[in-house]
């Protein structure tokens, strides 16, 4: 039994750690966290798209959504920006700042794929 006791301990703090660390980064349960899509097995992320690829949204998509930099609600009136990796949207000031302060990277993901966006009309 004095053989098992130190065994049974390991085992009840690897479990305690395990819970522990599965839990940080996450934010309120149900809350979305974009985050870049990878090619299985390779550990690198797909290639972007060609510089100044247009994403087109649907206008419904956009109601209640924020800027991924300001936390601004999103005006689709206004000039957008979409990261080509994990779909985080911006407006156009959002990505000047994003150039200026963060090398252009989004502020999500870190991927330099930001492409302007075209909302399109529901019908």
């Amino acid at each position: 039994m004095a053989r098992l006791l130190p065994f049974l301990i390991f085992i009840a703090l690897a479990i305690g750690f395990a819970m522990l660390f599965s839990n940080l980064g996450r934010g309120p349960r149900g809350t979305y966290r974009p985050r870049p899509r990878w090619r299985f097995g390779t550990g690198e992320a797909p290639p972007p798209a060609r510089p100044g690829t247009v994403h087109i949204v649907p206008r419904a998509q956009l109601d209640g959504l924020r800027d991924a930099y300001s936390s601004e609600p999103l005006d689709p009136d206004r000039p957008l920006a979409r990261c080509g990796a994990c779909q985080a949207l911006y407006h156009a000031e959002s990505v000047q700042a994003l150039k200026r302060e963060n090398h252009g990277r989004c502020a999500v993901c870190g991927g330099t794929d930001l492409g302007p966006v075209r909302v399109a009309e529901d019908d």
